[in-house]
């Protein structure tokens, strides 16, 4: 008897909650549309595609997938990108750390200007750096090198860095220091025991978004390399708008998913660090 005289404030709730549920779903469809479209369209043939692009294949085929991976030779194109924003990445932060701590926890004359003038960096267009960078790493020879595009990508990266870095340090509880110098610490020795181990969440955050961008970035990439062994995934890709391929639809939808599955292990392995919590228990109610 309670639950039938529940099922008209049930059925009230279910109404109110219908329009939010088609919203959510609509927007689910327009995110993942495109999304499953690309995947379809890989593991088709192009007379499947080019008969029904909406449909559903029939049968499945891996064989875009093998043709990219062989006519591309995939492997040292990704290679390439792993190299460049795994070290790119890691370099970028390590430049940022130390920037980030003195700006978020020491009284240091002028230090809003100083950050005003790091944060300089965000506001540059690529497009706008590309001469005076290729001068550069012509004069230093180290154009068409993968340690320039690397030096490049950390340089470009690490006023980002220290902006995430800054604030997550900003909200590390103060009183943490103040029990450290009573031991008798140092400041090298709160930054490397305290600061640094508490700032790893913000680490990871920084690296990961500073490696999705590196992973995806374009233009330094197709400027300052001409060889093909040297080529990032991004910049390999670009066979595919020959003439040998633009007739087909499969191959280029099977190279784009290759290139994104790195950046989907990245996201599944730093959720975990993300969500462990790390403050918890740091300091006393």
């Amino acid at each position: 008897m309670r639950d039938l005289a529940t099922l008209p404030s049930r059925a009230m709730a279910a109404v109110h909650r219908a329009p939010g549920l088609f919203c959510l779903g609509l927007f689910l469809l327009l995110w993942m549309g495109p999304i499953l479209l690309i995947i379809i369209t890989s593991i088709k043939t192009n007379e499947d595609f080019l008969a029904g692009p909406f449909s559903l294949p029939s049968p499945p085929t891996v064989q875009p997938y093998i043709t990219v991976w062989n006519a591309l030779e995939f492997d040292g194109l990704l290679a390439n990108s792993l190299l460049y924003a795994t070290v790119g990445s890691a370099l970028a932060v390590a430049l940022a750390l130390v920037p980030a701590y003195a700006l978020s926890r020491k009284e240091i004359p002028g230090r809003k200007v100083i950050f005003a003038l790091l944060l300089t960096g965000l506001m540059i267009p690529q497009q706008t750096v590309l001469i005076p960078l290729y001068d550069t790493l012509r004069n230093m020879n180290l154009l068409d090198t993968k340690l320039g595009l690397i030096i490049v990508h950390a340089a470009y990266g690490m006023p980002s860095q220290v902006l995430i870095l800054r604030g997550f340090m900003t909200g590390i509880p103060r009183e943490l220091d103040k029990a450290a110098y009573l031991e008798g610490a140092t400041d090298f020795q709160i930054f490397l025991r305290i600061i640094l181990p508490l700032s790893l969440p913000g680490i990871v955050v920084g690296y990961t978004l500073n490696f999705i961008a590196i992973w995806k970035e374009f233009i330094f990439g197709l400027v300052f390399l001409n060889s093909e062994s040297n080529f990032p995934v991004t910049v390999g890709m670009l066979k595919l708008n020959s003439d040998r391929y633009m007739s087909v639809f499969n191959m280029p939808a099977a190279g784009l998913v290759i290139s994104q599955i790195p950046i989907v292990i990245l996201f599944i392995l730093t959720y975990r660090l993300l969500s462990s919590g790390q403050f918890a228990g740091a300091v006393k109610g």
